[in-house]
């Protein structure tokens, strides 16, 4: 867990959600300054440019401007951003748009203590990366797996699959695939579907079809797409 002050900004149109918000704050997460909460997207731009927050918790449905213009029209694309929302039906969105997280009002303290301790893991991948290990998210924190241990990952929406060597279920990652395939190392997995990324180390057996399969060790099957089998042969290769 983080020991920074992390400097915040609060944006909802609804001052009672503002306030609610800044109290759950103050007793779930003292590592968090509030520097500004405003009411608008214009006012939360202001914030922004004078304030230069780590972190901004940011509503959705907002008179003139959404939670999700703003973060359209944000130069800066690392800052992290919390979307908290009264409706569900925003979180595969928020997702798509590369949120840290999403909090359904009445933010729970237990889910805020988890989406702020997201703030974290780029910090704690970095590092971990280094020492050759990947470092995937999931819902309960950060898990950290040998690159060698990995045998495949697969798309589900805007989550991933990712089957081990060491772990009996696969790991469900709050991450695309797209993401995971940046994390690992490029000379050892291939994207050979838009939905299954391989570890070549795992590759038992190709057998031949339209596209083709390619067996894993752990005895799936996994399709591989008409347009990348020939680089996927040569890979093997």
């Amino acid at each position: 867990m983080m020991t920074q002050t992390l400097k915040t900004l609060i944006v909802d149109d609804e001052e009672h959600c503002r306030n609610a918000l800044q109290r759950k704050i103050k007793e779930y997460c003292p590592q968090i300054e509030v520097v500004d909460s405003v009411n608008s997207v214009s006012e939360a731009r202001k914030s922004l440019h004078n304030l230069k927050p780590d972190l901004i918790f940011l509503d959705v449905e907002m008179p003139s401007e959404s939670g999700f213009d703003f973060l359209d029209q944000l130069t800066n694309k690392t800052i992290p951003i919390i979307f908290t929302t009264a409706h569900e039906s925003y979180a595969l969105r928020a997702l798509k748009k590369r949120a840290l997280d999403y909090l359904l009002k009445p933010v729970d303290g237990q889910d805020l203590i988890k989406a702020v301790n997201k703030t974290d893991e780029p910090r704690v991948a970095q590092s971990v990366s280094q020492s050759g290990r990947v470092a995937l998210p999931t819902t309960q924190g950060l898990l950290f797996f040998d690159p060698d241990e990995i045998i495949r990952c697969e798309a589900d929406g805007s989550y991933s699959k990712v089957y081990t060597e060491t772990k009996p279920k696969p790991v469900l990652v709050s991450r695309n695939l797209g993401w995971v395939e940046k994390e690992v190392p490029s000379s050892s997995f291939f994207r050979v579907h838009k939905s299954h990324l391989v570890n070549l180390e795992h590759v038992t057996e190709y057998i031949r079809g339209s596209g083709g399969f390619a067996v894993m060790s752990d005895g799936s099957h996994i399709e591989i797409s008409k347009r990348k089998r020939e680089d996927f042969l040569l890979a093997l290769r």
